[in-house]
């Protein structure tokens, strides 16, 4: 098996180019791929490697949304929350198939459009809510507003949404403005408590339409000349 020598990631998206310099080289097979598991499987281990694996695993599936995200048209930002009157929000199966069966109708009713969503679980409530973008979905939107003074609610000064077509609890939706921070903002939700969701292992973490675009991904050892004339922004 051919091995090769690399210092340097480099992840090439249509308007732009992340390029990540490791400190010292590293070595892959050359047929090595990087398929990153969407579902993840209780497995026994000591307490500290079982919370390593846990730290990679959120890791690899944050990384994985993020190039979605960038790579990806998506439009519209939305947050959907379960209503415990109405369904078993505490219960990780119970739920994702709740959004499933939602995106489904959403698809026969208005036409194909692109999706990525993921689960929040509540820190004190336990309660799981799903954060999510779309591309290419126009369904009926309501201007939100306080329920008081019937004023509309804004954030940073866009205007927040509701979505008349989900039943299953609270919905708000906003346009989105730039896609690196729609990126950043959504990854922040895969955290350890997610991983370890007890009603959550065999079943995947996040849910995507077919035919997403990704980033093309390469390996290879970048001189520093090959950095002279670059203008980075650091992240």
């Amino acid at each position: 098996m051919k091995m090769v020598e690399y210092n340097s990631k480099i992840i090439r998206f249509d308007d732009h180019i992340e390029i990540i310099r490791y400190g010292e080289n590293r070595i892959r097979s050359a047929s090595e791929h990087n398929n990153s598991k969407r579902v993840l499987k209780r497995i026994d281990f000591d307490k500290e490697t079982q919370n390593q694996r846990t730290f990679e695993q959120a890791y690899r599936i944050k990384r994985k949304i993020k190039y979605y995200c960038q790579a990806n048209d998506f439009d519209l930002f939305w947050t959907l929350t379960l209503n415990d009157n109405k369904v078993n929000a505490r219960n990780y199966e119970y739920s994702r198939k709740r959004l499933q069966a939602w995106l489904k109708y959403q698809r026969e009713k208005y036409g194909k459009f692109n999706f990525l969503f993921l689960p929040e679980l509540h820190p004190s409530s336990g309660r799981i809510h799903f954060h999510g973008v779309t591309g290419g979905l126009s369904p009926p939107l309501v201007e939100a507003r306080y329920p008081k003074s019937e004023m509309l609610i804004k954030k940073n000064g866009i205007q927040i949404y509701n979505a008349e077509n989900w039943h299953n609890g609270f919905s708000t939706v906003s346009k989105i403005q730039d896609r690196q921070k729609s990126a950043s903002y959504i990854t922040k939700y895969i955290t350890k408590e997610l991983i370890e969701i007890p009603s959550a292992f065999y079943q995947p973490r996040y849910f995507v339409s077919r035919g997403l675009k990704q980033p093309e991904i390469s390996y290879d050892e970048l001189s520093d000349n090959y950095f002279r004339d670059f203008k980075p922004s650091f992240v």
